[in-house]
């Protein structure tokens, strides 16, 4: 499973949005696409004369030398990172962050003085309104509150130069699958969004789709995370148990952070019950398959040859097995205005690669806050 650590910013903005009876800007079906583990795809989100201000102000920053490439995005089969003779940071993924995590300081989106302040101003005022309706939508009241520290909210513009793309990932995961650091931050990814920002994009001649990786029977049950465990897997429906099941992984039995067992919700949704014994997560989540956990880990064999990972850890052995049958493809043009949310647990997904234009959006993530470290102890092979 991918653990990848992405540069993070963060959003400082007002918390004064009144909680109406009714939901202020989305749409309730937006909500149980989410809900469920699928994307909400909102178009015309924003105005075209709002795109274009911000995308005009994003395109300025950018050539000011205002961004900063991350590297994570790949552009082509020979060039990357590692290669620096041929690296080419303008064909990278690049962004403007509002908080520079290394310096422990506002970025250069919060500027009052760089570019269009005002507009990037009342983007904020607007993101501000969908976090609260998410909030209450999803019930999530965590997502609107402010107070954990200076990374509890992240928002950037990003530019994809032609040809880049984006390998397929989940935005956040379990504590227990990053290793010794796991438990360090205050707060996690909880919801995902994307605002595009490109003019007259065609999908079939510009590429740049966000391509994810839905389900392809809808979760019977909320995905992403219960009570604190965050999801790391399904049990496929199947004729005999139409109900499509999120696993969730509890990495603190006893409060001690390493002692995992996965478990799924009862048809009441009023208990856990648990599929597998305990397990050390070092190294099972780090070595293991959907082949390993369906055979070794959960006892009940029918159950077991339902689970599938999220996103298994990348081996010969899983590339040779394939990915899930139960996903199937969701493309999602990045026309401007577009609006996309997603649960940054429960939805793979990837950037396909631009053809040879820029991509631009404004992005971000709505934070959580993370369950307390375990006072246990810690178990480490």
């Amino acid at each position: 499973m991918r653990c990848q650590i992405l540069i993070t910013v963060v959003m400082t903005i007002s918390t004064q949005v009144s909680m109406m009876a009714a939901l202020s800007i989305l749409p309730e079906s937006a909500i149980n696409t989410i809900d469920r583990g699928g994307i909400a795809v909102i178009k015309d989100f924003m105005s075209p004369s709002e795109v274009s201000r911000l995308r005009a102000d994003a395109s300025t920053l950018y050539y000011d030398g205002q961004f900063t490439v991350d590297a994570l995005a790949g552009y082509g089969k020979t060039a990357s990172a590692k290669d620096k003779a041929s690296f080419d940071a303008t064909k990278d993924r690049a962004v403007l962050p509002a908080y520079i995590p290394s310096q422990k300081k506002a970025g250069p989106f919060l500027s009052t003085t760089l570019g269009d302040a005002d507009a990037r101003q009342k983007l904020t005022t607007t993101i501000t309104a969908l976090r609260s309706d998410l909030a209450k939508g999803l019930d999530r009241p965590g997502i609107d509150v402010l107070d954990y520290g200076n990374d509890n909210h992240e928002i950037s513009f990003t530019r994809f130069g032609p040809g880049a793309l984006l390998a397929r990932h989940i935005d956040e995961h379990n504590e227990e699958c990053k290793g010794r650091v796991g438990w360090s931050r205050p707060t996690r990814r909880s919801l995902s969004w994307l605002v595009y920002l490109n003019e007259d994009w065609d999908e079939n001649n510009d590429g740049g789709n966000l391509r994810t990786y839905e389900r392809k029977a809808e979760s019977a049950f909320s995905v992403g995370s219960r009570h604190g465990d965050l999801q790391i897997g399904w049990l496929k429906s199947t004729a005999d148990d139409p109900r499509e099941r999120p696993v969730f992984l509890d990495g603190r039995r006893g409060n001690v952070s390493g002692k995992c067992a996965l478990y799924i919700d009862s048809d009441d949704r009023e208990r856990k019950v648990y599929l597998t014994k305990e397990f050390n997560s070092d190294p099972y989540l780090f070595l293991t398959s959907d082949f390993f956990v369906q055979n070794l880990l959960i006892q009940n064999h029918d159950l077991g040859k339902r689970f599938h990972y999220l996103e298994q850890p990348k081996s010969a052995l899983t590339s040779y097995l394939g990915q899930d049958s139960g996903e199937q493809i969701k493309d999602v043009a990045p026309t401007g205005g577009t609006l996309v949310v997603f649960d940054s647990v429960a939805l793979p997904h990837e950037v396909m690669p631009t053809v040879s234009r820029e991509r631009w959006a404004a992005s971000g993530w709505f934070h959580e806050k993370q369950q307390p470290e375990p006072t246990g102890g810690q178990i480490f092979l």
